[in-house]
Order: C-alpha cells, then sequence, then structure tokens
C-alpha cells in the first residue's frame, strides 16, 4: 500500500500529468502583458509634391529636418523592439524626398547646377559645425 501512494505521490508531482490535468494552468501564473503605448501618428496618408509648392525655402529646410529627426526616432524604437508603424517611415521617406525634389526644381529653375548646389550644401554644414572639416 505504501509502494502505491508513492508511486501515485511522485505521477500526481510529474510535470506531465500537471499538465495533462490542467493544461492551461502555467499560462495563468504568467505576468500580464504590458498596456501598449499610444503610437503617434506621423504620416496618415500619402502626400503629393504640389503640397510643398507653397513653402519658402527655409519652410522646406526645416520640414525636411524635421522628417530627418522622426525617421531617427523610428529608428531607435525599431531598435529597441518598440512598436512603431513602417509604413509611416516610408511615408516619410517619400515626404523627405519630395521635399528635396521641390528644392531641387527651385535650383534648376533659378541656373544652379549640381556642383554648385553640392558645393552651397556643404558651405551650410561647415558654417553649422557639421562638416567634414569642421573642428
Amino acid at each position: 500500500m505504501a509502494a502505491l501512494l508513492a508511486s501515485s505521490s511522485a505521477a500526481a508531482l510529474s510535470s506531465r500529468s500537471c499538465v495533462a490535468q490542467r493544461p492551461f494552468a502555467a499560462a495563468a501564473r504568467l505576468p500580464a502583458r504590458p498596456a501598449a503605448r499610444p503610437m503617434q501618428v506621423v504620416a496618415a496618408k500619402p502626400t503629393k509634391a504640389q503640397e510643398f509648392r507653397g513653402m519658402s525655402n527655409d519652410e522646406i529646410e526645416e520640414a525636411v529636418q524635421q522628417c530627418k529627426r522622426d525617421m531617427f526616432t523610428m529608428r531607435i524604437k525599431f531598435a529597441k523592439r518598440e512598436e512603431w508603424k513602417p509604413s509611416d517611415y516610408k511615408a516619410l521617406k517619400r515626404k523627405v524626398a519630395q521635399l528635396l525634389t521641390v528644392r531641387r526644381e527651385r535650383e534648376l529653375a533659378q541656373g544652379i547646377d549640381r556642383r554648385a548646389s553640392k558645393a552651397a550644401e556643404n558651405r551650410r554644414l561647415v558654417e553649422a559645425g557639421l562638416g567634414k572639416f569642421a573642428s
């Protein structure tokens, strides 16, 4: 009789028998998932380059910088495995491309060639302390 009780108690303590009797008991002991953080909506709809043609050059530069900051924030979220939407990242990339296209169209209208445009951009970066040769 003692051998029978010992074998039945050993069977009752084995993990397989516990799972067979109560298959969802282990899941009930797991901690609850943290509540999802609300996502900020960056780009709800695709933009068109026509929307940016009325902006001044300074506004275009500021919008490009803001979009690049938002893209950087999304890359950080991706690295930290936080929630983010790849479609928002794609929309920001498209917006930056459209803004830069409008800026380049204006330079072409003024007769500025590509080489002079790049030189002016490098001068702006050096003056801001962000260029290659800035100390």
